[in-house]
């Protein structure tokens, strides 16, 4: 797409345009030309923003096109992306090219049309992984879900033969485990009875018990 201007001439236009792999052109430009341009702002003969309007892609190929008025003084640096692969034409306003620094300086003292086309590194693209990844979390939480639901429905089925404290203590054992004194305290069983609960829980295969003495750690089996 093309930018056109006013009929009206101006004297000098100076400064950098930066493409990027997207198709967007920012602009640091000077110009005694007014300029409008969707995306960008002009103050003080000073135009500045970034633009889509400039850029087209077809086939893999992307083609800048410029065309503006007469200009007695015309410096331009043009910034190809960093991914450039190769400039496939560039025809109009007199330029220089450095594929290295991967820029298009015109420099000019007449009408400025400038149209180049170029090819960019495709991108790499890594979509797939992340939808693998959201699958395997997604696994995941099914195999955690259906491993809660069918303790859930084991310890159910077996409460009726269990003692209320022994239910408490199965109740607070569910959401995490706990060192057999924060357990004790917790509940605030004594000693002597706690101590029989967690064998009576132990020989009915619903607890086990890590570790030596107080430090014992108790989940569910």
């Amino acid at each position: 797409m093309a930018l056109f201007l006013n009929q009206v001439s101006a004297s000098y236009i100076t400064g950098n345009v930066y493409l990027d792999e997207n198709g967007n052109a920012e602009f640091d430009v000077d110009t005694d030309q007014a300029v409008d341009l969707p995306g960008t702002t002009f103050e003080n003969n000073h135009l500045s923003g970034t633009t889509n309007q400039l850029l087209t892609l077809k086939g893999g190929i992307w083609t800048l096109d410029i065309s503006l008025e007469e200009y007695d003084d015309i410096f331009l640096e043009i910034h190809l992306p960093k991914n450039l692969v190769s400039i496939k034409s560039v025809q109009g306003s007199d330029n220089i090219i450095d594929i290295e620094e991967k820029t298009v300086t015109i420099a000019d003292s007449r009408k400025l049309e400038f149209t180049m086309s170029y090819i960019l590194k495709k991108q790499k693209d890594y979509s797939w992984a992340y939808w693998l990844a959201a699958m395997v979390l997604l696994f995941c939480g099914f195999l955690a879900y259906k491993k809660a639901t069918k303790r859930r429905e084991r310890f159910e089925n077996i409460l009726p033969i269990i003692s209320d404290k022994e239910q408490q203590i199965v109740d607070v054992l569910m959401k995490r485990p706990m060192r057999q004194k924060e357990l004790r305290s917790h509940l605030n069983v004594p000693k002597a009875s706690f101590s029989r609960y967690m064998v009576n829980l132990e020989k009915k295969k619903l607890i086990v018990r890590e570790g030596e003495g107080k430090n014992k750690l108790v989940k569910l089996k």
